[in-house]
């Protein structure tokens, strides 16, 4: 099963519509930075996707590995850092560091520039 969260109204509908036509993926329209608003709906899960783009998305990450994470599971973060403000790769660093003072331990971590649109 895949359980999105997702909290805009817009893309929500969206996520709904495509629910109906793949079973498996249960549509939750909420804020992610409250997984205690849908922890009625979710079990606990093997993997966490997270496509958040927000500028607290590692303590989001965090606050729903906490309550959903399996142990032993793990999490897949997708980070978007615009690096024509900061060449040096310094906001990526900071971001990923925020995941320090968490449980969650960063295994590893791939740049894909070379598959930017």
């Amino acid at each position: 099963m895949v359980y999105a969260v997702e909290f805009s109204h817009r893309s929500g509908r969206d996520l709904i519509n495509m629910a109906k036509k793949r079973t498996n993926v249960v549509p939750i329209i909420e804020d992610a930075r409250h997984p205690h608003k849908y922890r009625m709906l979710i079990p606990m899960v093997d993997t966490i996707f997270a496509d958040v783009a927000q500028p607290d998305q590692a303590r989001i990450v965090a606050l729903n590995a906490h309550q959903f994470l399996k142990t032993g599971g793990h999490f897949v973060i997708s980070i978007k850092v615009l690096f024509e403000s900061d060449s040096s790769g310094t906001l990526l660093i900071t971001r990923l560091s925020s995941l320090r003072p968490t449980v969650l331990i960063q295994r590893r971590s791939l740049k894909l520039f070379s598959l930017e649109r």
